[in-house]
């Protein structure tokens, strides 16, 4: 690679990254000489690959242009997935959404449950999606995907599929790569969603936190020092699976008393239909039209808001367990703040006091007092557009290596018969 062309990607990327940025601030950050950048940024500009957004705030004088990658070039496809349905969602590179859609499988053979069911039934979504809301496939620059299972997130792999009809090792990356011709990245919706608050939301001015999310499974993102945790194996923050309930139910996963055995959505509506099944005293059905098909979390939700003791005593317990698992990641990682999400979060404070309860009875009490626990509203459609814009990231800040690195792996030399992202995007605008 030359060096003029590293100093464009270099550029590019911190663009990408910091947005907006001015030039004086690009120059600074990556040691690059002011006039440098000014070269690099105006050709940028005068390809229409990066645009002015705006001036610098505050100050005296004359203020500096900001700049941002050109969200009208590119944009980026997420899919989250699991056994019932798909849900997608496309965003630009500024991470806001152009069109979201729920699918719920029609044939069998869309639905997961092998791989070669779960590569078809992304291929024909991903295909309508596009159809149905008028993109363009020569778009998309990158497609990210957040399955429901234990994800090796460094290799793209699905380990287990524990919300995917249990398929085991689907290198879902290679197999999609295949399809669809462009870098696609497998990341756990718990980390997904940590990338995502980190840049947009409640993790923006936070260094150390951990996104909980409760939904078919139970996860966490972990971030430290402001970038996500993998950990070595590309699978940190599985805590779904710590044990919290001894003698408990069987998870997916092998073992027994997992919390996601007691805290996932679907045990808690299973609790919840038990005990209405045994007889116990409660007027949850009052909430849902008499029938437990119609039961979810915002009918739990609603019974415990009018005082329902059984609800009140199932929340307690769901959140006491949570708690356990909370204590936990308090005292192993110090975090600055934890956030509780996923279709979760519903629950409110019906979960997060019992949750604090536990947490202050079970970690270390200097450490505890320094975190703060919220709870993160979650709209159906964030899981997809996290994993989208964490996927369009990463083709900036993480994917040319991965790329490189496949290319030699193939037998090509480094870089020379594997062009990545920012390769085919400065073709022919980098002065030779």
């Amino acid at each position: 690679m030359s060096v003029v062309l590293g100093k464009y990607k270099r550029v590019l990327q911190h663009i990408q990254e910091n947005s907006p940025v001015d030039k004086s601030g690009i120059a600074s950050a990556l040691g690059i000489s002011l006039m440098t950048v000014n070269k690099i940024v105006n050709r940028l500009l005068e390809k229409s690959i990066i645009v002015q957004c705006g001036k610098q705030e505050g100050g005296s004088g004359r203020r500096s242009d900001l700049f941002k990658f050109n969200p009208d070039l590119f944009l980026s496809i997420g899919l989250d997935i699991d056994e019932e349905r798909i849900m997608l969602g496309a965003v630009d590179s500024d991470g806001v959404p152009i069109s979201q859609q729920e699918y719920t499988y029609e044939r069998d053979q869309d639905r997961p449950g092998s791989a070669e069911n779960i590569i078809m039934g992304i291929e024909k979504y991903s295909s309508d999606f596009m159809k149905q809301n008028n993109l363009l496939p020569e778009a998309v620059a990158a497609i990210g995907v957040a399955p429901h299972g234990i994800i090796d997130t460094e290799n793209g792999r699905c380990l287990l599929g524990t919300h995917l009809g249990g398929i085991i090792d689907l290198n879902l990356r290679e197999e999609l790569e295949s399809v669809f011709g462009v870098p696609v990245y497998v990341n756990d919706p718990a980390r997904a969603l940590a990338y995502y608050e980190r840049k947009y939301g409640h993790g923006r001015e936070v260094d150390n936190f951990i996104y909980i999310f409760m939904d078919k499974g139970v996860g966490s993102g972990i971030v430290i020092d402001g970038k996500i945790h993998l950990g070595a194996s590309g699978m940190a923050g599985e805590i779904g699976h710590l044990i919290v309930a001894e003698n408990g139910e069987r998870c997916k996963c092998g073992n027994y008393g997992c919390l996601e055995t007691v805290a996932s959505v679907g045990s808690i509506i299973r609790q919840v239909k038990k005990g209405i099944q045994d007889g116990v005293m409660t007027k949850i059905l009052d909430f849902c039209d008499g029938s437990v098909d119609n039961l979810d979390l915002s009918v739990l939700k609603e019974a415990a808001d009018n005082n329902d003791k059984f609800a009140l005593n199932i929340l307690d317990s769901i959140g006491s367990n949570l708690g356990k698992a909370v204590s936990v990641l308090i005292n192993l990682f110090n975090p600055e703040l934890i956030l509780l999400g996923g279709q979760g979060a519903v629950l409110g404070q019906h979960l997060l006091q019992p949750v604090l309860r536990v947490m202050q009875r079970y970690s270390l009490n200097l450490i505890h007092k320094s975190v703060l626990i919220k709870i993160v509203e979650h709209d159906r459609f964030r899981d997809s557009v996290s994993i989208a814009v964490e996927a369009f990231d990463k083709l900036f800040n993480g994917t040319d290596q991965v790329i490189l690195q496949r290319g030699a792996e193939g037998g090509g030399s480094e870089g020379s018969d594997t062009p990545t992202f920012l390769d085919k995007l400065l073709h022919d605008i980098v002065p030779v």
